[in-house]
């Protein structure tokens, strides 16, 4: 019996000597960030996590089960902590001494320290979350929140904590009032609401539709134009023609690639390449009588790197009053650190000197950013408060919707390593909030949203129900669970036994 256990110390010895070695390494190579120094033990900690999860652990946790130790399955928050003190009791358990004296049990200062660092960040983003639930709840503003402060008001007594102006709709104008209203509704409720403004980013949108259709449906064997010119004409067999915000785009898509609108609704292949544009073929919708194509919604070319600038001119001209008014600001499509390099650069010049460490949220969207993750959460939290939202919507559709599932949970895992706050964005209660009604799905989908930090709800003409919904679930099962952990509160069922 000893044996085994000497066994299973041994190969925790050589697991954690390679993550301190490859862990220090990755660390290093940040450096040229300028990580500040309240985040650096953040920083190395993720090192530490992307050394350790480069190898399969299963075998070794398996083995770690029947001595009653950590099965290592939630060190996340601080990866050579848990290492050490798994090294330590292995070492009591044989009796062997250890050589290495960093080998030991962190103090309960420093132990909690580290599991506060997470906390800390999500403060610094959200402000205070209600008593009763640690997960805050983030609402996108329909247009009306400019002419309607008692909406704003009802959203924020639901409880709403952060309210999100997407810079890719409205006006400068519309953004002013929504504004006012936020921040006087938040005095009259008595509760601090704080403001994301979401700059929209290189995001290829349909910006103009041509149609010889009552009712523009697009259904599976149809074919429509995606056209590289303003002024758009129908051919024979032709019955949609759409403009793109980014028609440079479509020099670069091959005949034979996939086509995306709205989410994924929409499927096609381009069959055929002229002058004025691609045409596409509808491989599949959402709906088997076909989807109706809307101006705004957006287009993906999932088969395609399409290596556009992280801030459109748009964006750099609505970052002047971003900046000006947002507490946090989002930035989307942010695919590697070359990217938050260039929107650092962009604030330097537009934040004034009291508002220069004004926090980021990078939203993660596309397969690129999910391989330089890392990077992105190291390079993002130099300079400032830092988070990330998983924006489920695009990465589905450029990454499908099978992998999805998995990527969701590994980039969760990979922001807390880092101490990272995320919100879990797109298609939250939707049903809920568009109909009413909400789906069993839905509900799941928010109990797994409560292991955020934040949780995004978009508009809807029920979207009060929606927020106070998620209220209510949130404060319900964050009695159950936290991160990977079950917490074990009292079960009901179990004390109606005695």
């Amino acid at each position: 019996m000893r044996e085994k256990a000497v066994d299973v110390l041994e190969k925790m010895l050589k697991v954690r000597e390679g993550v301190a070695s490859d862990g220090e390494k990755l660390y290093r190579s940040w450096k040229e960030y300028g990580i500040r120094e309240s985040y650096q033990v953040s920083a190395r900690n993720l090192a530490y996590y992307m050394a350790f999860r480069q190898d399969d652990m299963r075998d070794l946790q398996e083995a770690l089960v029947p001595w009653g130790v950590s099965s290592l399955g939630r060190l996340e928050a601080d990866v050579m902590g848990k290492l050490n003190a798994v090294c330590k009791t292995m070492s009591l358990i044989t009796g062997e001494a250890l050589d290495d004296g960093d080998i030991d049990y962190h103090s309960m200062q420093t132990f909690e320290n580290r599991y506060n660092l997470l906390n800390q960040h999500t403060l610094e983003i959200f402000g205070e979350a209600d008593d009763d639930r640690k997960t805050h709840i983030l609402v996108t503003m329909p247009t009306e929140a400019s002419e309607n402060e008692a909406l704003v008001r009802d959203l924020i007594d639901a409880g709403m904590d952060m309210a999100r102006i997407n810079c890719a709709h409205d006006d400068e104008y519309t953004w002013t009032r929504m504004i006012r209203n936020i921040e006087e509704a938040s005095k009259r409720s008595g509760r601090n609401c704080r403001i994301l403004m979401d700059i929209s980013g290189p995001k290829i949108r349909v910006k103009t539709l041509l149609t010889s259709k009552r009712n523009p449906k697009l259904s599976v064997g149809e074919k429509f134009l995606l056209s590289n010119q303003e002024a758009m004409r129908l051919s024979n067999g032709v019955e949609i023609a759409i403009n793109t915000t980014v028609p440079e785009v479509l020099m670069k898509v091959d005949k034979g690639q996939l086509v995306k609108l709205d989410d994924g609704h929409i499927e096609a292949e381009v069959v055929e390449i002229r002058d004025e544009g691609l045409i596409c073929e509808t491989t599949k919708t959402v709906k088997e009588d076909g989807v109706r194509v809307k101006t705004e919604k957006g287009i993906n070319f999932p088969d395609l790197e399409l290596n556009l600038s992280v801030l459109t001119e748009k964006d750099c001209k609505d970052l002047k009053f971003v900046a000006k008014h947002a507490d946090v600001i989002a930035f989307s499509f942010i695919k590697s650190a070359e990217d938050i390099k260039t929107i650092e650069s962009a604030l330097e010049k537009e934040l004034s000197e009291e508002r220069a460490e004004l926090p980021v949220v990078a939203k993660i969207e596309t397969a690129e950013a999910i391989d330089n993750m890392p990077g992105i959460i190291a390079s993002g939290s130099a300079k400032r408060p830092f988070g990330v939202m998983v924006a489920r919507g695009d990465l589905a559709v450029e990454i499908g919707y099978e992998r999805l599932s998995e990527i969701q949970e590994e980039l969760l895992w990979i922001c807390e390593a880092g101490h990272t706050p995320v919100i879990w964005a797109t298609q939250v209660l939707e049903s809920l909030v568009k109909s009413g009604i909400p789906t069993r799905s839905e509900i799941s989908d928010v109990v797994a949203g409560s292991r955020a930090e934040c949780i995004m709800l978009n508009k809807g003409d029920y979207i009060v129900n929606g927020v106070r919904a998620v209220d209510d679930i949130l404060r319900k099962f964050e009695d159950h669970h936290y991160k990977k952990t079950s917490m074990l509160r009292a079960l009901n069922i179990a004390e109606q036994q005695f």
